[in-house]
């Protein structure tokens, strides 16, 4: 069976109105007070407050909000919402649940700037940092947006957004209902159409990772690989990204030390998963910490990934073999100079091949000069920037036209 393709990736907000519960349905109460406010705030009243004050206080809630979540405390995290505001109730609980079982051991919701005046209210952009399971971890940014209104002794939220295109955005958690289920080494999830494949989801991850923690030559391996299968509706929304036909899975880099999977639930089963989950946890640990660009590079990119997914597999078992024969049988050539990143609008035929050239030539280094000298001109080469003429030279003690003329000649033979 010919397999879809993997890859990894070089944004919507939510929206939520602001009824608010009027005097008359709630006499005397606190919410009484908040509908006042909020008249208050239509009517002009907080235009006159500074910024700078105003800030002072929305921090203060946005501050306790953040350590309500980290508590496991749901009527905190709630508290500075409207509550005559059902959608934004019902989202933040959405949240809450969310997050909870993404075991988030680390979160935080600061203020980036003076609040701004806006119809009557307030709006402004929070930064907020996220850990998972790992509690000492870098956190993870992402900015969102937020509206109030004026609530007297407390601001009213009558907005929380979620991240946007320039921040990768939306992540899962912030739009998603997900199943989630935590191992030693990963952190799996799926929204409510695949729940009932999480179970062997997370096996198919804890089973990859005792592979890819092997390639982690230039950082430790993250304190959990983070994986989210995606069903149609999350496929193409997730991240913003949208993926060609072929592709059943992708690496996203959110930092410069994180980076998430997403599978492509419609596309994967059975062995496929675990196969998939090795290819790209690959691309976590051997493109973790690089801050170049490495397009250029792309079939040492892939052609590792492929490599560490049929790490300890006899060349009989990749299933790409038949595939990659008919695309060189076609005519298309083995030369490393014509391998390029499959564009989208490929055939999945097409990129088959590509990938499975890729991977016959880092197959081919490895089997040559060994798997550490391989590494090492990989370093070299995608990491850092190095010629491959001047990598090959040094790593291989020879020249990068012969080295590249024997790799083309190794996957012709095994594709003839």
């Amino acid at each position: 069976v010919d397999r879809q393709f993997w890859q990894p990736a070089g944004r919507s907000a939510l929206t939520v109105n602001a009824p608010a519960a009027s005097a008359a349905e709630n006499p005397g109460g606190p919410d009484e007070r908040r509908s006042a406010s909020s008249r208050a705030a239509r009517e002009g009243d907080v235009g006159a407050l500074r910024p700078t004050s105003v800030r002072a206080r929305l921090q203060s809630v946005l501050s306790l909000q953040a350590s309500a979540l980290l508590r496991g405390d749901e009527p905190g995290f709630l508290a500075p919402a409207d509550p005559g505001n059902a959608a934004l109730m019902g989202d933040l609980r959405r949240r809450f649940g969310v997050l909870r079982a993404l075991a988030v051991t680390g979160w935080s919701e600061t203020l980036d700037g003076d609040p701004t005046p806006v119809d009557g209210g307030w709006q402004a952009s929070v930064h907020i940092g996220y850990c998972f399971v790992v509690a000492d971890c870098h956190p993870v940014p992402v900015e969102v947006d937020t509206r109030w209104l004026d609530g007297g002794e407390s601001p009213i939220m009558v907005e929380f957004g979620s991240s946007g295109a320039a921040g990768l955005g939306p992540r899962p958690w912030e739009v998603s209902e997900l199943t989630v289920a935590v191992g030693p080494r990963t952190i799996v999830a799926a929204p409510p159409g695949y729940a009932d494949r999480v179970p062997d989801l997370l096996r198919a991850a804890e089973n990859a990772a005792a592979v890819d923690d092997r390639y982690a030559r230039w950082a430790p391996p993250p304190g959990r690989y983070v994986v989210y299968l995606a069903g149609p509706d999350e496929w193409g929304h997730w991240y913003g990204v949208h993926q060609a036909e072929w592709v059943a899975g992708f690496a996203m880099p959110i930092t410069d030390q994180d980076t998430e999977i997403v599978l492509n639930g419609q596309r994967l089963v059975g062995s496929q998963v675990e196969d998939t989950l090795r290819h790209e946890f690959a691309h976590v640990v051997t493109l973790a910490g690089v801050h170049r660009d490495y397009t250029h590079q792309w079939w040492f990119v892939e052609g590792i990934a492929e490599y560490v997914r049929m790490a300890g597999r006899p060349l009989r078992d990749y299933e790409l073999l038949a595939t990659a024969r008919r695309y060189v049988r076609a005519g298309h050539d083995t030369e490393l100079s014509g391998l390029a990143e499959p564009p989208a609008a490929i055939s999945t035929e097409d990129a088959s091949g590509r990938y499975g050239v890729a991977f016959l030539t880092v197959r081919r280094l490895a089997e040559r000069y060994g798997e550490d000298r391989m590494l090492r001109f990989f370093d070299e080469v995608v990491r850092r920037g190095v010629p491959p003429d001047q990598a090959s030279t040094s790593d291989f003690g020879a020249d990068w036209g012969e080295v590249a003329r024997d790799c083309a000649r190794y996957a012709r033979r095994n594709l003839s």
